[in-house]
């Protein structure tokens, strides 16, 4: 019994660290530079899973609601 909650514990914490790492990702795509993010764009249009840029990966659906939040026209490409 012990051991299931700890191990739940270990999920949650696992979860809760992956959403806060997604949602950094996406806050830096959304406020960088013009110039940066149609670079990435363009990368992520060649592989079109996802772009590794400053040894972080992002994904299709980072860059993709980045692309909505920024307001530029990319996401008409996707």
């Amino acid at each position: 019994m012990l051991g299931e909650w700890i191990k739940q514990q270990i999920e949650e914490q696992e979860r809760r660290e992956e959403r806060e790492r997604l949602d950094r990702q996406y806050k830096h795509l959304v406020t960088m530079p013009a110039n940066t993010f149609a670079a990435i764009y363009a990368e992520f249009q060649e592989d079109f899973f996802s772009v590794k840029f400053n040894d972080e990966w992002y994904g299709d659906w980072q860059i993709y609601h980045a692309s909505l939040a920024r307001d530029e026209g990319y996401e008409d490409f996707i």
